[in-house]
């Protein structure tokens, strides 16, 4: 215990002595362990820590996919009872359908989400209701009476916490519906549902041609993994598609976790971002094994002294590694508390990503997987920074030392370690930089993304008309005819528009034939797909969309029975031959397999963006535009041009609406900017975290590799002398050292760029970055760290070379 205690004293001693060094040693530590445990934490809770659910690791969703393509489809509940029979490797199946509701109250209606779904969607979960119960298979049925599940958060806010709420009902969507429970506090499966209703689409009593669509629930059977599950289901959808080839065809399904599906299909993402992570921490152990180890250096004669001298091996290696110990203890407490900051600014800040709430999983802060994490690079950190260089020290070849060090001279063997580790630092970093740079430019190009119209000074809201009381396509065209009419005679909007989609938002996209182009007979699959958007005449003018052929839509076109259509250049260029497309007419194929009634061309307009832009960027979906009374939607959104401070347009939107229809709120309201602003936040955030891993990687790099070439320079003062007494010139030298320095940085730039070249490919595809921008990046980045290496090299030279030979020779 004397021992250990002394052992600490010494190494405390050593670290007083150089402050600086201390400081230095402790900050890269922090840097390294904080930023690398910070997204290892971020990663864990956003796509990989189970549900807070007994059996939460196994719950998983069941979806489909079109032609190869994961798109997060829904089943045909027809299909689904054939994966629920068949799929062996889950077990208590359910299903749900998203919506959202209009609830009426004494200041208006109000809009939440509801999840629509069978009975035993709470047993899934091993959840009880707070208040009193859930609704049972009897009530899932069609014809039985309307009941409600509530959420925590609606009974406080919306009912006030009222303990007699069992005995009231509530009007959603203008039909009243008995509360029979209310579930507790933070309880939001499947995603963020605030209530629950029976969902009453069974197969007993729903036709195929229905085309009733869910999302699958299921429990994964322990031992069972997700491929051995994705395997399953292809082989049940191929032999749904041999049965039913029209509605079929192309069609299949996969398993996966709640989580991963918030990954949008940017896994590979996600493993690089790992992957970036675990370098970063790397980079840091080097360069806190750099310094330590120029101690050891430093102190090489004395411990071959010491050791000559008879000292314990043990005591030697415990006096370095408490050192170590030290520095990364004090280092990752820091880094500690800086990831429990970083991970609350995280909660914040995730919370904006989304208009209503972010997934009911996405619970940041320090948990125990963090600390498991933190704990494991810790250990890690202190073997490659203390043990490794302590151990290297003590079982040198001490005559060696002795002959070969005593002069100033650099030692052969410090000598090839300090080479190496310049080499490392470089791969490292050039690798860490390109992986950064490529979600930097993501994000700036998603941020600053062209969508093909103007997208300023526009204020949009969103309304839900609920099928209970707009029953018929009538009914939607008569309140879309009526809301274009009001919003057309207020005087504080220049221009408006109708739509059933917005710039950047997605919408139905259906299958689609152009007249006189030949396709194949495997049903569905063998048509290509196209954004299908009803618009009000107008809408493409107030969004200022370029016509590049024909015209746009008039009055004339918006009746039932007028076929017309607008579509963008991308879908004459990738689906039509003719080089007139004016004129030429589609159809629509329904999910069914019957075909539509044809519809004329009209008019061409530029590409526009109906999806995120990194998605956009690879795969360009066209569009095709009809009028809305062709194609009457539930869901409208409403964009007028500001003239006035947003305050006003917005209460003036809202009260243009509830003249019409005092129970259908407007949601969402916000400048369309701020909307697409907001879509692309997520991709923001993370290129944010990626400019810091770059600047920490630079900085670490140049301090690093400037502190290494500095020490090797510094121990070969006395070689620096002998070679100008002997005539060697201050320009020669230079070069010399300089050759040095370019050498390994060759060395370790040429696999750091074929490491980060290929990172870097397999985070671009999924996040629209094209290669040729990776390949630049690259490029430009090896230009600036060849400059830190020739400076670091550089520098030190020159301060070497300021002091005479007889100084150099003396003094050494």
């Amino acid at each position: 215990m004397m021992s250990i205690r002394s052992d600490i004293k010494y190494a405390l001693r050593l670290l007083a002595k150089k402050p600086s060094f201390s400081a230095l040693t402790v900050f890269v530590m922090a840097t390294g362990l904080g930023l690398s445990v910070y997204l290892f934490s971020f990663m864990n809770t956003m796509l990989f820590k189970p549900l807070p659910f007994e059996d939460g690791e196994h719950l998983i969703e069941l979806t489909t996919s079109t032609n190869g393509q994961r798109n997060f489809g829904d089943f045909n509940i027809h299909d689904f009872a054939e994966v629920e029979a068949q799929l062996s490797g889950a077990s208590e199946f359910s299903a749900y359908r998203s919506a959202v509701v209009n609830i009426a109250g004494r200041d208006g209606a109000r809009r939440y989400q509801s999840a629509d779904a069978r009975a035993n969607l709470f047993e899934l979960t091993r959840t009880a209701p707070l208040l009193g119960r859930t609704f049972t298979a009897e009530e899932d049925k069609v014809g039985a009476q309307n009941v409600v599940v509530l959420g925590y958060d609606i009974w406080q806010n919306h009912f006030g916490a009222d303990q007699e709420i069992l005995s009231r009902s509530v009007d959603i969507n203008g039909q009243p519906y008995r509360i029979i429970g209310v579930m507790p506090e933070g309880y939001y499966y499947p995603r963020r549902a605030q209530l629950w209703r029976p969902l009453r689409d069974n197969p007993q009593q729903v036709s195929r041609d229905q085309n009733a669509q869910v999302t699958g629930l299921a429990l994964r059977k322990p031992g069972v993994s997700i491929e051995q599950l994705d395997n399953e289901l292809t082989l049940i959808m191929q032999r749904l598609e041999q049965r039913y080839p029209k509605t079929n065809s192309g069609l299949s399904a996969y398993a996966l976790t709640m989580h991963q599906s918030t990954a949008d299909g940017g896994m590979s993402v996600v493993y690089v971002m790992h992957t970036a992570a675990i370098l970063i921490l790397v980079l840091a152990s080097v360069n806190v094994g750099n310094l330590l180890l120029s101690r050891a250096v430093e102190r090489s004669q004395e411990t071959a002294i010491r050791v000559a001298l008879g000292a314990p091996t043990g005591r030697l290696l415990s006096q370095m590694l408490w050192e170590s110990l030290l520095i990364c203890g004090l280092g990752g407490l820091i880094g500690l508390l800086l990831v429990g900051w970083g991970l609350e600014i995280t909660q914040t800040v995730t919370n904006q990503f989304f208009t209503d709430r972010p997934p009911f999983w996405w619970d940041f802060g320090i948990d125990a997987y963090t600390l498991k994490v933190f704990f494991s690079f810790l250990v890690g950190t202190i073997f490659v920074t203390g043990f490794l260089p302590a151990w290297r020290n003590i079982n040198g070849d001490f005559n060696a030392v002795l002959r070969d060090g005593t002069r100033g001279a650099l030692g052969k063997g410090a000598g090839k370690l300090n080479k190496a580790l310049v080499i490392g630092e470089v791969f490292l970093s050039i690798t860490i930089l390109i992986v950064a740079a490529v979600m930097i430019s993501a994000s700036y190009k998603a941020t600053y993304a062209d969508y093909g119209v103007n997208t300023q000074d526009k204020l949009v809201g969103q309304i839900t008309l609920p099928a209970e009381q707009y029953q018929t396509d009538e009914q939607r065209r008569q309140f879309v005819q009526t809301l274009k009419a009001q919003l057309d005679a207020q005087s504080g909007f220049s221009s408006n528009m109708l739509t059933s989609a917005l710039p950047g938002f997605g919408d139905k996209r259906p299958a689609v034939a152009v007249a006189g182009q030949e396709y194949g007979q495997q049903g569905l699959s063998s048509y290509p797909r196209a954004n299908q958007i009803a618009v009000v005449p107008g809408a493409l003018q107030h969004l200022e969309a370029k016509l590049l052929e024909g015209r746009f839509f008039s009055d004339s076109d918006n009746t039932e029975d007028k076929r017309t259509v607008i579509v963008t250049d991308s879908f004459v260029q990738q689906y039509m031959n003719s080089e007139q497309p004016v004129g030429q007419r589609v159809q629509f194929i329904n999910e069914d397999g019957s075909k539509g009634p044809w519809f004329t061309i009209v008019g061409v307009v530029k590409h526009v963006v109906q999806t995120m832009p990194n998605r956009d960027k690879a795969v360009r979906t066209p569009s095709v535009y009809l009028p809305f009374a062709q194609s009457p939607r539930a869901s409208v959104f409403i964009s007028v041009q500001l003239q006035s401070d947003t305050q006003s347009a917005k209460t003036a939107l809202t009260r243009v609406v509830n003249q019409i229809d005092p129970q259908l709120p407007v949601f969402n309201i916000a400048t369309l900017d701020d909307r697409l602003t907001q879509r692309v936040a997520p991709l923001r955030f993370v290129g944010g975290v990626f400019v810091l891993f770059g600047l920490a990687s630079l900085l670490l790099a140049a301090s690093g590799i400037y502190g290494v070439m500095a020490n090797t320079i510094s121990q070969r003062t006395q070689e620096i002398g002998v070679k100008r007494a002997l005539g060697a010139s201050e320009n020669r030298i230079t070069v010399e050292f300089l050759l040095s320095g370019t050498t390994q940085l060759l060395l370790g730039a040429v696999p750091g760029l074929a490491i980060g070249l290929a990172l870097g490919y397999a985070m671009s595809v999924p996040i629209g970055v094209e290669f040729f921008d990776v390949a630049v990046t690259a490029v430009v980045l090896t230009g600036v760290l060849s400059l830190v290496v020739l400076l670091a090299t550089y520098l030190p030279t020159q301060r070497a070379l300021s002091n005479e030979p007889a100084h150099a020779l003396h003094n050494h």
